[in-house]
């Protein structure tokens, strides 16, 4: 095996390649082969990371749409999903290695895996056969771009506490209520949301999840302006919004199952790929950065990106050998909690000291230049990932309870019927 090098005994800094195992399984390196040659003649290289969503240009969304139908063509979209319902039927490792060869190239931004990955890989979970087959191929070619609604303006952390209510009419269920911290919502078609649809039982047992078309009437977005400058999120508000009852996910007021598999899901995926995939980009960036200020034969500056690095590299490892462990049963999905935490710290520590090496050209720059303010944008950026997909609070209560096996925290609501407890 050899690695990325930070610096050539040239003192040139490497181009910041994928790191490549010779010594994988031939079937694996023809479909590293296959996937390098396809990457180079169908993908645009580009020059920084890239953002983390798109954002509301039109062109740029019809190009992603238009670039992600083309990898589905390609059999380069759900790599590990079922062949039924569009995906390649594959393992763990051709994803790591298509991820691995990704790198660097324009690929869609992270609201279309967070469609794939999350929501779609929920609804080959616990989705019905009808309702797989109608929507997971639309999602895994783009033309389906779906996101889940949890957080509510009364209880984030406390997902079961959720105020927002569906009331069965007939073969339809009529939701009421408020969600918030929606990624790209305005640019999306359809969303898991739980509901509340018994209030006499604990909170745990009265809740379901409904797939919602964001089409319907009745539903309010409305944009948050972010301290970056951006307007990723929204909050929405429902107002007599009808769901079909084909649209339930899993069964009635047993959803709280599903919105736990879900959050595994989401914490699987972001510890095996989903922020560390980028890793190498992103050490070959901080690289480039330490050449253009002239800092490249500074001991100390040399001594702290190469500790970068290497705790990149080791999260990416973690992350390879426990997302393959809880894939094959031998660990339990509580782990995934602890890969989303290695990758929060990983993020944060590496925004800071860019931004720190970058000096004051990471907070002034000429008018006109549209990457000026890259390290800025990204220190302000990274300070969300210990709240989004559940802070690391939660994280750590995850670890403790379903790793650890330690006693759960307290709770004077657990047994309460929720209209009982006292909530704003």
């Amino acid at each position: 095996m050899h690695d990325v090098h930070l610096w050539h005994k040239s003192g040139k800094a490497a181009r910041g390649d994928v790191t490549e195992d010779h010594t994988e399984l031939p079937a694996l390196r023809k479909y590293r082969l296959k996937a390098r040659t396809w990457l180079a003649e169908n993908v645009e290289r580009r020059d920084q990371t890239g953002a983390t969503f798109v954002d509301e240009r039109t062109e740029r969304l019809r190009e992603f749409k238009a670039l992600q139908q083309r990898l589905y063509d390609a059999g380069y979209a759900g790599i590990t999903f079922p062949v039924e319902y569009g995906g390649q039927g594959l393992t763990l490792e051709h994803e790591r290695v298509f991820n691995e060869e990704a790198a660097g190239y324009d690929m869609p931004p992270t609201n279309f895996g967070v469609s794939i990955n999350i929501l779609g890989a929920t609804l080959v979970q616990y989705g019905t056969h009808e309702q797989k087959l109608r929507h997971v191929p639309n999602i895994l070619a783009g033309k389906e771009l779906w996101l889940q609604f949890f957080s509510e303006p009364s209880g984030g952390s406390d997902l079961a506490g959720l105020l927002t209510s569906a009331t069965r009419d007939g073969d339809s269920f009529i939701v009421n209520g408020q969600k918030t911290w929606s990624s790209s919502a305005h640019l999306s078609d359809f969303a898991l949301c739980p509901v509340r649809t018994r209030w006499d039982v604990p909170k745990h047992k009265g809740i379901s999840v409904l797939i919602i078309d964001l089409k319907s009437p009745g539903i309010d977005f409305r944009r948050i302006k972010q301290i970056d400058g951006g307007a990723e999120f929204s909050e929405e508000f429902f107002t007599d919004v009808v769901v079909p009852a084909a649209n339930l996910l899993g069964e009635e007021n047993e959803g709280w199952r599903v919105a736990r598999g879900l959050l595994e899901i989401e914490h699987a995926w972001v510890g095996r790929g989903g922020a560390s995939a980028t890793f190498d980009e992103q050490t070959a960036a901080l690289v480039s950065l330490v050449k253009r200020k002239g800092l490249s034969e500074d001991v100390g500056v040399r001594r702290q990106v190469v500790a970068m690095y290497v705790n990149s590299k080791v999260q990416k490892l973690v992350s390879a050998r426990i997302s393959d462990a809880m894939a094959d049963g031998r660990l339990p999905h509580g782990y995934g909690g602890l890969l989303k935490l290695g990758d929060d710290i990983v993020i944060q520590r590496r925004a800071e000291l860019a931004l720190t090496l970058a000096g004051a050209d990471g907070v002034t720059w000429a008018a006109g230049d549209v990457a000026g303010g890259d390290w800025s944008y990204q220190l302000l950026n990274s300070r969300r990932v210990s709240i989004a997909g559940g802070t690391d609070e939660i994280q750590r209560n995850n670890v403790s309870e379903r790793v650890l096996g330690l006693p759960r925290e307290p709770a004077v609501d657990r047994d309460v019927p929720f209209n009982q407890v006292p909530h704003n």
